[in-house]
């Protein structure tokens, strides 16, 4: 459990400053060009770490087996990439990836109330219910405090 905290913790770093490359990188480059270079690097590093680490994950039996929908998930990231820099550019970095966090938390818990996706199905508490409310007006109220 620590490690997945830590693990949390690095994400949330990581994708702020991203957020903020991204959107320095397609204003230079422009939406188009910023993709392919995330990307194309991100390729790289993956297929290095592939076959520096990988032992066997990648084969045609797993790729058989694979439900093909979430073979998108390339796809998906073109999406993210464009709309995250979108939004620093047009909002800033903090505003912009408090939006986000707040809409993934929000989707997150979605998927796992459907139990979408082969996600553990969850039931919504009143607890959890008041914790995203709570969450949700921390960001109005750290949106509109100048």
């Amino acid at each position: 459990m620590i490690t997945g905290f830590l693990f949390s913790i690095i994400a949330g770093i990581v994708i702020a400053v991203q957020s903020v490359f991204s959107a320095r990188l397609g204003e230079q480059v422009g939406f188009y060009g910023a993709n392919f270079l995330i990307h194309g690097t991100g390729f790289l590093l993956a297929m290095f770490l592939l076959l520096l680490f990988g032992k066997g994950e990648l084969s045609m039996a797993s790729l058989k087996e694979l439900n093909p929908i979430y073979a998108t998930a390339g796809f998906i990231g073109v999406v993210i990439i464009f709309s995250i820099a979108q939004s620093v550019s047009r909002l800033g970095a903090s505003r912009g990836v408090l939006i986000i966090v707040i809409t993934q938390i929000v989707f997150a818990l979605v998927i796992n109330i459907g139990g979408w996706f082969g996600e553990q199905q969850i039931s919504i508490t009143p607890a959890k219910g008041i914790g995203l409310l709570l969450m949700i007006c921390g960001i109005i109220i750290y949106q509109v405090a100048r």
